[in-house]
């Protein structure tokens, strides 16, 4: 894992000394994906032996950020993990609803005039509510930050409008005491404008 995350850091070193000071390709871009998420976690302390809190479900995201020239930008997003069913001891089923907020630098290399490849690595925040099912008291949330990275294709149907296929990690997300914790890879397609 620390060995993927310096070979992301050190591409875009590299293309950020070989990138031109600005080129036509740079501009401010936005854009709305949805995936599938699969992740490895462990349960919270509070989960009923034997309990399997692994989960799969669909992802939503919301992204927009600036590309400075071919080779370098920035990325903001929002992305909403959906909720994850847990089951607490004597208590019955919970739900906890994840949202991720993230800041992420893009490495861009071009493939032919219309596709490119990217790597991304950056920081990001995520935030969880935890609710008791229905006839339960109790409630709880949690907050933290880690690390995120991620490779992706992406494909220029014209000068403004492109689609995007990508791979993203998120690391250690969750609260091992109210929600467990978890390793999320998201599987994604995206559309985005730029101007």
């Amino acid at each position: 894992m620390i060995r993927q995350i310096k070979l992301c850091l050190t591409v875009l070193a590299l293309m950020l000394a070989s990138a031109p000071a600005l080129s036509q390709d740079a501009g401010w871009f936005v854009g709305l994906g949805a995936g599938y998420m699969k992740t490895d976690d462990t349960c919270p302390v509070t989960a009923a032996p034997g309990t399997n809190c692994e989960d799969e479900d669909t992802v939503w995201k919301l992204f927009g950020g600036y590309q400075f020239n071919p080779y370098l930008g920035v990325e903001f997003a929002l992305v909403d993990l959906n909720d994850r069913p847990v089951t607490v001891t004597g208590l019955g089923s919970a739900n906890a609803k994840f949202r991720i907020f993230e800041l992420t630098l893009l490495g861009t290399v071009p493939i032919t005039q219309r596709a490119s490849a990217y790597a991304k690595a950056g920081l990001f925040h995520w935030d969880v509510d935890f609710e008791l099912a229905a006839g339960a008291s109790g409630y709880a949330d949690a907050n933290g930050n880690d690390y995120t990275y991620g490779l992706g294709v992406k494909y220029h149907f014209s000068r403004n409008a492109a689609l995007r296929l990508e791979w993203q990690r998120y690391n250690d997300v969750g609260d091992p005491g109210t929600t467990g914790k978890f390793n999320a890879d998201v599987f994604g397609i995206g559309a985005l404008i730029s101007f």
